[in-house]
């Protein structure tokens, strides 16, 4: 069980989403900043102005130790309710990438969503996305923001906006049909948004620089002058047929993102899920074979 002075449980069934503070070390969050950093300086998917990699629970194996961190998983235990909780294969790692409002249902990826049609009044549909920020976000506006109780809500701009300030070593635990977005502007600071705009169109003007363009090197700028910003997103969900449902779905996603192939996670990453009483929701990716 995790100490905490609030109820997590009640908060993320509230409003859709929870902060826990303090869950990784120093050394881990150093850990697998130099794992996901190194990982795209070969590779990657270019995403949204900034690099991707979808399926990374099973393309990028030497991260995986952090879904069966032994805080995490009790954090993610006592927000479902249960000891036996499902791992869905979902894990997305992020560099630089720029975002707009969105829920994570699929249902503006595929007809019917990932669990097949419109879950936001189904109890009973509990799936959790691990959000970790490697970087301190306390201070500016490069984190997450979400609309508070979104999840209960099927429009897009329902719900009261809210910007979560993280340091490195919290991580953000949010329901999948929540609204959310992550760093919408180049220069994720509100102060900035003016000199921002001024800065564009005197780009635009003097250099003949297009819009498009002048963007991109303010981006660039921005990310050589505070560093790579890099996050990690990765779901469990209790062990039903709407997790099921979303774990197959949101692979065929990830598949089709990746160009890979590969939808079976290590055998050593495997046993270590196993060693720790995780149900695997690959288990369940037997007709997803003949498909790929």
């Amino acid at each position: 069980m995790i100490t905490t002075k609030d109820n997590i449980t009640q908060i993320i069934e509230t409003n859709g989403y929870v902060i826990v503070k303090n869950i990784l070390s120093a050394n881990e969050i150093k850990r697998l900043r130099e794992t996901v950093r190194n990982y795209f300086l070969l590779q990657g998917v270019p995403f949204a102005s900034g690099l991707t990699q979808p399926n990374a629970a099973v393309q990028v194996p030497d991260v995986n130790w952090i879904f069966y961190h032994p805080k995490i998983l009790a954090v993610m235990s006592e927000l479902l309710g249960q000891n036996n909780i499902m791992f869905t294969s979902h894990c997305d790692i992020h560099s630089r990438t720029l975002s707009a409002w969105h829920k994570d249902d699929g249902l503006t990826v595929m007809e019917g969503g990932y669990f097949g049609y419109p879950t936001y009044n189904e109890e009973a549909c509990k799936v959790y996305k691990v959000a970790i920020y490697l970087q301190d976000h306390d201070n500016n506006k490069g984190g997450l923001t979400v609309r508070k109780g979104s999840h209960e809500l099927p429009k897009i701009d329902d719900g009261e906006e809210f910007y979560i300030p993280t340091k490195a070593g919290d991580i953000i635990v949010f329901d999948v049909r929540l609204t959310h977005t992550g760093q919408r502007d180049i220069i994720p600071y509100p102060s900035w948004q003016k000199p921002n705009q001024l800065l564009q169109k005197a780009l635009n003007k003097i250099f003949k620089i297009p819009p498009d363009q002048s963007k991109k090197h303010l981006k660039n700028i921005y990310d050589k002058l505070f560093g790579e910003r890099l996050s990690i997103f990765f779901t469990y969900g209790l062990p039903n047929e709407y997790t099921k449902s979303f774990a197959m779905n949101n692979m065929k996603r990830q598949l089709e993102q990746s160009k890979n192939t590969n939808i079976f996670l290590s055998p050593e990453s495997r046993q270590q899920f196993i060693n720790n009483n995780v149900i695997l929701a690959e288990d369940y990716f037997s007709d997803l074979v003949n498909e790929t």
